[in-house]
């Protein structure tokens, strides 16, 4: 049949000729596809790509973020700009958060389009755009030459860094929320360094080698059958660094703060024991004031609705959630019924007091580097007189050394030291 369809064709120049013209038709439409073909295939295997939407809620804004760190991206003329709340709950309006001293930064980063520039010494090109169906989604496509793809790796890794980084240096501060019985974010506030609060020596070690220890110990808890759990009492007068030592450790231990009056009215007994199972993951329960609270009891305030018992099964039922710590804080230990603070309640106390010499040398040395002046400084002060606070006051009010001394010897300042 072949040699018949051969012989039909040799014979007829029409058919012949068309079958010719469609050979070439279909060669030249395949030859049509070969530079984009070719470019597919060198963009594969000479082009790294990485490419992040805005679908990504932590991967995309912390790009976005990194670009305006970096100057090489900043130079770019055509930018977009993100406003970015540093100080912010859930439940909170800008105007709150205006009002407790939060700004919003605005972030700038490249805009929509195409886009070439040189980072750390590498040729890159990003293209940014939006795409719009049922829903709107930001894409952005990172680029370079090569089939290495650590700078991208190492690009993305940087940015999570520092947006990582940057909440990290915030303290979550957790608040009862008035609406529900569960925790709501009040504020990020500013992280303390350890080493800012200045207790007694051996002090601030032994607590913070306490909290490492336990929570390195998840694992012994559980083999023994003992709750996961911590509780911490500080004692002492007013302005002896309690409260300063409980955000410092937050800080350093990378911890949430969620803090409780037992005094509000706001709080029942169902409520605190609801809060006290639902506490984020990996926080301080910070109760300040815990005497005023027996002593409001005593005398059958109104406006406290938190009962006794509801306070001792919620301490207890702390043991529900793994991991927490409580941090007990009173200026009047003696007040306090001995029963909610035994062990198992309360396994580590602290006692914060007035400064000794050693605490009114070191406070010196953070405002002035002089080792002799600061030897004087606790000799003429004094110890066991002034709290870490009044110390503290007075020494930002010098204007030097001789002057920090001076401040001390005011009449009116030796009747009110601590």
């Amino acid at each position: 049949m072949l040699d018949a369809v051969s012989s039909a064709f040799a014979g007829n120049t029409l058919v012949s000729g068309g079958a010719a013209l469609a050979l070439l038709g279909m060669a030249a439409m395949w030859l049509r596809d070969v530079p984009s073909k070719f470019a597919a295939w060198a963009k594969h295997f000479l082009v790294t790509t990485l490419t992040v939407d805005s679908r990504d809620e932590l991967a995309f804004p912390a790009l976005v973020e990194y670009m305006d760190s970096r100057d090489a991206l900043r130079r770019i003329n055509n930018f977009t700009v993100r406003a970015v709340r540093t100080n912010t709950s859930a439940y909170q309006s800008l105007h709150d958060e205006l009002q407790q001293g939060g700004r919003p930064v605005a972030v700038l980063s490249p805009g929509e389009g195409f886009h070439v520039f040189r980072l750390d010494g590498r040729m890159m090109w990003m293209k940014r755009e939006l795409q719009v169906a049922n829903t709107v989604v930001e894409k952005i496509a990172l680029s370079t030459l090569g089939r290495d793809k650590r700078p991208l790796e190492k690009l993305i890794a940087d940015a999570l860094e520092l947006r990582i980084s940057r909440e990290l240096n915030r303290i979550a501060i957790y608040v009862p929320s008035p609406y529900s019985n569960e925790w709501m974010r009040a504020r990020l506030g500013n992280n303390r360094k350890l080493d800012s609060v200045v207790l007694k020596a051996g002090q601030k070690e032994a607590i913070v080698d306490d909290l490492r220890r336990f929570f390195a110990s998840r694992g012994r808890y559980e083999s023994l059958g003992i709750p996961w759990r911590r509780g911490y009492l500080l004692y002492g007068p007013p302005g002896t660094g309690k409260t300063s030592l409980v955000t410092a450790l937050a800080s350093e231990l990378a911890l949430n703060v969620c803090v409780l009056s037992l005094a509000s009215p706001n709080v029942t007994d169902e409520k605190i024991g609801n809060l006290l199972a639902t506490v984020p993951s990996r926080s301080i329960i910070l109760i300040e004031d815990v005497d005023a609270f027996f002593q409001q009891r005593s005398k059958a305030d109104a406006q406290v609705k938190v009962s006794y018992s509801g306070f001792i099964n919620a301490l207890d039922g702390v043991a529900a959630h793994e991991g927490s710590v409580v941090f007990l804080t009173t200026n009047h230990p003696e007040r306090i019924d001995e029963a909610a603070i035994r062990s198992g309640r309360v396994d580590f106390r602290m006692e914060l007091s007035a400064c000794d010499a050693d605490q009114l040398e070191r406070m010196f040395l953070k405002f002035f580097d002089d080792r002799e002046a600061a030897r004087r400084f606790a000799a003429e002060v004094g110890a066991g007189r002034w709290s870490p606070a009044g110390v503290q006051e007075r020494l930002l009010k010098a204007a030097g050394a001789h002057d920090a001394i001076a401040q001390f010897h005011r009449p009116e300042l030796v009747r009110n030291a601590a």
